[in-house]
């Protein structure tokens, strides 16, 4: 089992404590919940059934674990609680029900919010990929910056099939992190094994865009996913590796 994180979040004058934990391989679950003062208001269920049947790797749990955490306390800075309430519903419905413990007695879970974690180095994209300075890019889901950028329901990323992909952006202002409306978001794919692409769209009022994509069939070699926001003149960008495809 792998040690979860704990933050709170302030929003509205309210402080929400966000919780993430892994349930352990005989329970292979991603849980985070959402709570006020002991009342859980919301839960996200993310099996990893997957990993377990293709080989279990911890890396990759250590990965999604910390991008749903993450994910979760951006949803929270942007006060979208009811959108979490009713994602709760449905996961509650296509998810095992999850273990009594889990909701009779959330007085035992953590109060003290442990310290969000730095994002992992990202894999080396191709080497065709833009150079970027440090200067220029920032890290993606710092609070500190004046722009972040999250993948919602993060699909999966496969040589030969397709992927929609939803991304929010928020930006900086004296009340907190809102959603950032009109930034300009770009999504290019970037392969040795294929040639790349490039999609351009700006977000809408609620700081989300949308892209689909369509990767191409490779076997060897290496290709990523590239996501880049800007406004004002500064950056920020995430990366997903494309696994090929069987």
């Amino acid at each position: 089992m792998i040690t979860g994180y704990n933050t709170d979040v302030e929003y509205d004058g309210v402080v929400y404590h966000v919780q993430t934990e892994d349930k352990g391989l005989r329970t292979p679950l991603i849980l985070s919940l959402v709570y006020v003062k002991g009342e859980i208001l919301a839960a996200k269920r993310a099996p990893y059934d997957d990993l377990i049947a293709g080989g279990f790797d911890e890396t990759i749990l250590v990965q999604r674990l910390e991008r749903q955490h993450k994910l979760i306390c951006a949803a929270v800075h942007a006060g979208r609680i009811e959108d979490l309430k009713r994602m709760s519903g449905r996961d509650a419905a296509t998810n095992a029900a999850p273990a009594a413990d889990e909701f009779t007695h959330p007085e035992a879970l953590p109060t003290e919010p442990e310290p969000l974690p730095t994002e992992p180095e990202p894999e080396p994209l191709p080497t065709d990929a833009p150079a970027v300075s440090p200067d220029e890019t920032l890290d993606p889901y710092s609070f500190d910056t004046p722009l972040a950028i999250f993948l919602v329901d993060e699909p999966e990323f496969i040589g030969g099939g397709s992927a929609e992909v939803k991304i929010l952006v928020m930006r900086a202002t004296a009340d907190g992190h809102l959603p950032a409306a009109n930034v300009k978001v770009v999504v290019k794919t970037l392969s040795t094994a294929f040639s790349p692409g490039k999609v351009e769209t700006p977000t809408d009022e609620n700081g989300f865009a949308t892209v689909s994509l369509k990767f191409p069939k490779f076997r060897g070699g290496r290709a990523a996913v590239l996501v880049q926001a800007e406004h004002e003149g500064t950056r920020v960008e995430l990366r997903r590796i494309i696994l090929p495809g069987k």
